[in-house]
């Protein structure tokens, strides 16, 4: 259950950048309300996810899951542009958050 509030955390973070470039300053009060919203379901996933998964361990996955998922918003919201270095590093961003899920629960 730890790994679904890890996963949970880390997608609340990605949104959240999103609402967090979204908010013109801090003077969007609309979005900067659904920011605060989303990083604080990210804070509170996150202490549910280290509960039983080691900090480090979870720290790594939950960056990963992030940066992944704020990089996916960004091209679907924005119509950001990757490249193939882009998306062999994502790839083996992913490849090693499947690889530490498996082997830490060994």
């Amino acid at each position: 259950m730890s790994w679904y509030f890890l996963i949970f955390s880390a997608s609340c973070d990605a949104v959240y950048n999103v609402f967090l470039k979204r908010t013109n300053s801090f003077h969007d009060y609309f979005n900067l309300f659904f920011a605060a919203l989303f990083l604080s379901g990210s804070v509170i996933g996150f202490k549910k996810g280290i509960e039983n998964i080691p900090l480090g361990i979870a720290m790594v996955v939950w960056s990963g899951v992030a940066i992944i998922g704020t990089i996916l918003l960004d091209i679907i919201i924005y119509k950001a542009k990757i490249d193939f270095k882009i998306a062999f590093f994502m790839l083996l961003c992913i490849v090693s958050i499947i690889g530490l899920n498996y082997y830490s629960n060994k």
